[in-house]
């Protein structure tokens, strides 16, 4: 095993904080902090007032170990993800998927090649004589001979069996205890519990906040998803774009140069939650459609509905049909004269009678905003 790289997860649930697993030289004669520890600490000498995760590392050519700590107490009975990384410069440590502390204070290779023999791996406690023992629940042990990146040190990917990779050195669920640990103390093997994980409350109704669109807008929704790591598993969402093109497959409404960079955007931007993005794209041919303008949000039932909507004031629709404008004059002589003027072209004069939706008379396409209209 490298020892200048290394991963380390737990998944555990505290009950009382002292460290979780570590790994210690056994050949020194007087109490020796080489290795590392990765466990839960108090930041006073005594009491057990603001317990928090901590990682602590020191190598063979450093007098004195380094600490980081979680800035936060942790949580008594809830389940927490934590993991640690050292890549021979730096140390860092994460609480469930979000780096929160890292150090540069020290580098090299943990020990060197002929003093592995000397580390030994212990799990639920350290070396100490002061009894240091872990109280609480440890569903998961996982240790890589590399610096695993932050995108893979989640929960997801651990859950899949199929995704390790060469650099995993340990993986244990602890369904066989006594087969695979011995114990170091007291000569007793902890007990092996098996129980379910709560399901998560469901929000019914999910609906729209007021202030949004979808219920994607929710924040509660969002806070849950943001802190419930079961809801982040992996997922790949399934998108389409329809890029509509002439009657001759020419003048594209985007090009394949922007559905590339918005492609690589949405990746980038939602890799991180164990979100993928799959990209079709489908081509219509239609000179129709690709001189018509799709608004958002601007339903045609609003658009000279005699009410001024704000997602409809635009020029293409007339600024709402009209809604949206101050009116001008519109005398009776000029209705229905065979011209559509625009100072009549709204929901109160009937759309200058007519006159702005008449394919004969004017360009439907940029006159015509009645409703009710088929040329619109």
């Amino acid at each position: 095993m490298q020892s200048s790289r290394q991963t380390l997860v737990d998944e555990i649930e505290c009950v009382e904080a002292p460290p979780l697993d570590s790994v210690f030289d056994n050949c020194s004669h007087v109490a020796s902090d080489r290795g590392w520890t990765l466990g839960i600490r108090t930041q006073e000498n005594t009491g057990k007032k603001d317990a928090r995760f901590f990682f602590s590392l020191r190598t063979d050519r450093f007098k004195r170990s380094s600490t980081i700590s979680v800035p936060h107490r942790y949580e008594l009975n809830t389940w927490a993800h934590v993991a640690a990384t050292y890549n021979g410069k730096q140390m860092l440590l994460y609480l469930n998927g979000e780096r929160v502390a890292r150090s540069s204070q020290q580098s090299g290779a943990l020990h060197s090649p002929f003093m592995a023999s000397c580390r030994t791996l212990i799990l639920g406690g350290d070396s100490s004589e002061d009894g240091h023992h872990f109280r609480g629940h440890l569903a998961l042990l996982a240790i890589w001979n590399a610096a695993l990146p932050q995108e893979k040190l989640q929960r997801a990917f651990l859950r899949k069996v199929e995704d390790r990779e060469a650099t995993m050195v340990l993986s244990a669920r602890f369904s066989r205890l006594e087969q695979q640990w011995v114990t170091f103390k007291d000569g007793a093997y902890p007990l092996v519990e098996s129980f379910q994980v709560p399901e998560p409350p469901v929000f019914s109704p999910l609906v729209p906040p007021l202030c949004g669109q979808t219920v994607c807008d929710n924040v509660e929704l969002i806070s849950y998803y943001n802190s419930h790591w079961p809801l982040r598993n992996e997922k790949v969402v399934r998108y389409r774009v329809v890029n509509i093109h002439d009657d001759e497959g020419l003048h594209p409404t985007v090009s394949q140069e922007q559905i590339a960079h918005q492609h690589r955007v949405l990746s980038g931007a939602f890799g991180r939650y164990n979100i993928t993005w799959q990209l079709s794209v489908h081509k219509v041919q239609s000179s129709l459609l690709r001189h018509r303008v799709v608004l958002m949000n601007c339903e045609p039932s609003k658009i000279g509905n005699e009410y001024c909507d704000p997602e409809c004031e635009h020029p293409l629709t007339g600024y709402d049909g009209g809604d949206c404008r101050r009116l001008g004059r519109c005398y009776d002589w000029v209705r229905r004269d065979g011209v559509c003027n625009m100072e009549c072209n709204n929901m109160l004069d009937n759309f200058d009678d007519g006159d702005c939706c008449n394919p004969r008379v004017t360009n439907v396409k940029k006159t015509c905003f009645d409703p009710e209209s088929p040329h619109r």
